[in-house]
């Protein structure tokens, strides 16, 4: 009785270390998503999509060769643990929730492509394979064109075409070492899907002033809804297929509403106290994609050394030669129609050596997303991807 008990003991303490683990990442990831969306705000005066999740997996990678205070920055911008091993533990975890099942298409996929004659240590090598399930493969940078097509033909097979050219020649020189990337691909059916017939030209505001026809889908059923009286906003929650992936929409009550609305984007990441309501929604059919350059976004969050002469990757080199990040690049990819979504988005983290650069009777609720919001799709260990529709193409 007693091997019982402790053995079940055990298994309990496990699960609610695994837990809490998911739980502290899920709140950092939370705060990077918010974080993020901020500096997109000072680029971007339309359509928007972010992946905030691909950055948080490869930099977590690049950080299991960072060492002191280029670590530390790294750590405290991504709102991840100080500690390597306890990093290690949480992407451990992490992996089997970014997996498919029968019912929708998801995937995470990690590659670290190294200059030929560059040799990785064994610990980052180990790190990489048995942590972040990544593929390591030897390339020849100084071929630019044919290495850029083959780390760009690796992309789109991850992400099923989705994202294409990722990486330029020009992104690429003699002084590469390294180019670390994270493919991520989504495809899902909504639970309750909208009826194509349904769909048709409406008046979509771009402010309180001007407008524009767009393609909207209609349907009333019953949600995840909530009013925020103190965010001047609803909130509606649209479940895929297989019961852990949602589309939040956070739809500002005024016309002009959105610049207040994301002023206060941390409330609006914070989970709403839904109700099962039901609802009569429309929301515009839309498909958004946007091209990131990471480096100014990350050195405003205070990652800095990484992209100076004084980084310290002494882990990721067996030589310990002195290496800094001289880009990051994401392209992210979403579509959302009357059966569903479709999202990739793709990111890549260029290393060089120093010396480079039940329905009631009541009416329902109504969620007309006819003018800009908000909408973020999570799971329940992290916000995968997040951007703003505002009708205007960057």
């Amino acid at each position: 009785m007693k091997l019982l008990l402790l053995f079940a003991f055990g298994v309990l303490s496990t699960f609610a270390e695994d837990s809490q683990l998911l739980k502290e990442f899920s709140e950092g990831n939370i705060q990077f998503s918010a974080d993020v969306y901020k500096e997109m705000l000072k680029s971007n005066s339309g359509n928007f999509l972010v992946c905030p999740l691909s950055v948080d997996i490869v930099l977590a990678l690049v950080h299991a060769g960072a060492r002191g205070e280029t670590a530390q920055q790294l750590s405290t911008g991504l709102h991840l643990p100080e500690s390597h091993e306890k990093i290690e533990q949480i992407f451990t975890k992490l992996a089997p929730t970014l997996q498919s099942n029968d019912k929708y298409n998801l995937s995470s996929a990690n590659k670290v492509y190294v200059k030929d004659n560059f040799k990785i240590s064994d610990k980052f090598k180990s790190t990489a394979v048995n942590v972040f399930d990544a593929e390591i493969q030897n390339i020849d940078f100084t071929k630019k064109e044919q290495a850029a097509t083959e780390m760009n033909k690796w992309v789109e097979d991850k992400t099923h075409d989705k994202i294409k050219d990722l990486i330029s020649p020009d992104d690429l020189n003699q002084y590469t070492r390294a180019v670390l990337i994270n493919a991520i691909y989504f495809h899902g059916q909504w639970v309750k899907q909208f009826d194509e017939y349904s769909t048709r030209k409406r008046t979509f505001y771009l402010n309180a002033n001007d407008h524009v026809e767009t393609d909207m889908m209609e349907i009333t059923d019953s949600f995840n809804y909530y009013e925020s009286p103190d965010l001047n906003a609803k909130f509606l929650e649209l479940p895929y297929e297989g019961g852990d992936i949602t589309m939040t929409f956070v739809l500002p009550n005024d016309k002009d509403g959105l610049p207040a609305l994301e002023a206060r984007i941390d409330e609006v990441l914070a989970t709403p106290k839904y109700s099962f309501e039901r609802v009569h929604v429309i929301i515009p059919k839309f498909k958004i994609e946007t091209t990131i350059q990471f480096k100014p976004i990350l050195q405003a969050l205070g990652i800095k050394d990484a992209f100076e002469d004084n980084a310290d990757f002494s882990g990721i080199g067996a030589q310990k030669e002195p290496l800094k990040i001289s880009k990051v690049i994401q392209k992210a990819f979403i579509e959302v129609e009357e059966k569903g979504t479709t999202a990739a988005a793709a990111t890549a983290v260029m290393l060089v050596e120093l010396a480079s650069f039940d329905i009631p009777t009541s009416p329902p609720k109504q969620f007309v997303a006819d003018h800009p919001f908000v909408c973020y799709l999570r799971s329940s260990s992290a916000i995968i991807f997040i951007g703003r529709y505002s009708g205007l193409s960057n």
